[in-house]
Parts: structure tokens; sequence; C-alpha cells
């Protein structure tokens, strides 16, 4: 019996000393986007800011009533009064 055991054990030992063979392992890497984009960097502030700068707005200038959007049918209207008033302008009077 004891032939046995140590039969078993020399011819596990080979079995056991022989080292694994390591893994493989294949790593890839994709890259999308443009190398034409422009790089950017953004800084982010690690302390707040002791006082907020305050930089006043122009003054926008009132809209006049001749720069504002026109209504369609009011325009229509407007280009027909031109045109009576033009033909009626440019027809000799026979009163005369």
């Amino acid at each position: 019996m004891l032939a046995f055991c140590c039969f078993g054990l020399l011819a596990a030992a080979p079995l056991q000393a022989a080292e694994p063979e390591p893994a493989t392992v294949k790593l890839t890497t994709t890259i999308s986007g443009n190398q034409e984009q422009p790089k950017t960097i953004y800084i982010l502030p690690w302390q707040t800011p002791v006082s907020v700068i305050r930089i006043p707005a122009a003054t926008l200038p009132e809209v006049n009533a001749s720069s504002s959007p026109l209504d369609r049918q009011q325009f229509l209207r407007f280009i027909a009064v031109q045109s009576a008033t033009v033909s009626i302008q440019s027809t000799p009077e026979s009163n005369q």
C-alpha cells in the first residue's frame, strides 16, 4: 500500500510541477472622430470667486414701427392703394 502511495505521488509530481502556459490577452482599441476637429480644454475653477464681476449690458435701441414685421393683409392693401393712387395721378385730367 505504501508503494502505491509513493508511486502515485511520484507520478503526480511532474504534472503539478509543469507550469501552465500563460493566458494570452488581446486588447483592441477603436478611436472614432475627425482629426480636423478642434481640440478643446475645459478649465474649471477650484475655488469660488471672491466677487462676481458684473458688466453692464448695452442698452438696446427702441424698435421703430418701420422695422417691425409686416402683416400680409395690411401690406397687400397698401400695395393696392399705392397702385390705385399712381394710376390716378398718371392719367391726364380731361376736364381742363
